[in-house]
């Protein structure tokens, strides 16, 4: 009977280890042998106790264990970084000058682009990139004609050769031609009507405006006229060249019947005429001056009821001359030139 109570509490102990393992694995990873503390039996040959294997391959999983939860010390503990907004993210790239890849944001409003994104457009299509040009400061305030001006005004003088002619007795057919000078003054006004735009600089292509002068030719011969004027630019620059255009209504006002400025008497005899026509055009560089050729007619004043002292006959004028700005003087001189030597040398025949 002791024999087999021995053997009894032998097994027990054995079918309790590996409870007693699951329960203390957490606190001691080995576990020791519990001796028998039975009596031993009084047979003259006592059975030794079975042994206690620490380690007999994989413990068993009890189903009823649930594992605890591991916790990480605080220091381990990870930090979620904010999330940054597109603008942050550009901020940052511009202040470190440093380039990544992001995804591409929708934006709203048009696209805009800065200088690097329009230097690499410039390489991909191997286009050069142009200055863009200082702009020229306008001389004089614009009172010398210039593509960069709006609306100006400007003084011409013309100095002209004329070739003149004058209607004779009707009956015969009779028509006097000689020659002549013509010396004109004008004052233009120019409107931009046609106007285009290079980079950041405006420039005009063609001015219209109105027009008004004087004009001197021999023996006295004192016209006054008034109408419109045009310049259409070829160019953009200072010395561009161009097309002039004016026409005009041109009327008598007066002449002087003497040669020579030291003549007899009467100096000079208001003499009203019916309204003529005048018109030319030239070809001009920038607003210095210009190459013209033109006409003028004159229409007759010969009604039954004129007195004949007062009478006009018809007449006109054909001539090619110079007509230039006043202000840097040659355009000046020549008129003046031509206007005292026609009245001084040109007579005309009777």
């Amino acid at each position: 009977m002791i024999v087999l109570g021995s053997l009894l509490a032998t097994g027990w102990l054995v079918a309790m280890a590996p409870a007693t393992d699951a329960t203390t694995e957490a606190v001691a990873p080995e576990i020791t042998a519990v001796p028998d503390a039975s009596p031993e039996p009084a047979s003259p040959e006592p059975a030794s106790p079975e042994p206690v294997v620490a380690d007999a391959g994989p413990e068993p999983v009890v189903a009823d264990a649930i594992p605890e939860p591991v916790v990480a010390p605080p220091s381990e503990v990870a930090t979620v970084a904010p999330v940054e907004t597109e603008t942050e993210a550009e901020t940052e790239l511009a202040d470190t000058g440093q380039s990544k890849l992001h995804r591409a944001v929708e934006r709203s409003g048009p696209p805009y682009y800065d200088e690097a994104d329009q230097a690499e457009l410039r390489e991909r299509h191997g286009i050069k990139e142009t200055q863009d040009t200082p702009r020229e400061p306008v001389r004089w305030r614009c009172l010398i004609a210039d593509p960069t001006c709006g609306t100006s005004f400007e003084v011409n003088a013309l100095s002209a050769y004329g070739r003149r002619f004058q209607q004779g007795n009707v009956s015969t057919g009779e028509v006097r031609r000689w020659h002549t000078g013509r010396a004109q003054y004008d004052l233009w006004v120019n409107i931009p009507v046609f106007s285009e735009t290079r980079r950041r600089t405006k420039f005009t292509r063609m001015t219209l405006g109105p027009k008004g002068g004087l004009v001197f030719s021999d023996t006295g011969d004192f016209w006054g006229n008034f109408g419109i004027a045009a310049r259409y630019w070829l160019g953009r620059g200072r010395f561009a060249p161009s097309i002039e255009f004016s026409s005009a209504l041109a009327f008598k006002l007066g002449g002087r019947p003497t040669n020579g400025l030291l003549g007899g008497e009467p100096k000079f005899v208001s003499q009203r005429g019916p309204v003529g026509f005048v018109a030319d055009v030239g070809v001009g560089i920038g607003g210095f001056g210009a190459i013209v050729v033109s006409g003028q007619y004159d229409s007759p004043l010969a009604r039954e009821d004129v007195p004949e002292q007062f009478r006009v006959a018809a007449g006109g004028m054909f001539y090619v001359g110079f007509r230039g700005n006043i202000l840097w003087g040659a355009p000046a001189a020549a008129a003046i030139a031509t206007h005292g030597i026609t009245q001084r040398t040109v007579e005309r025949p009777r």
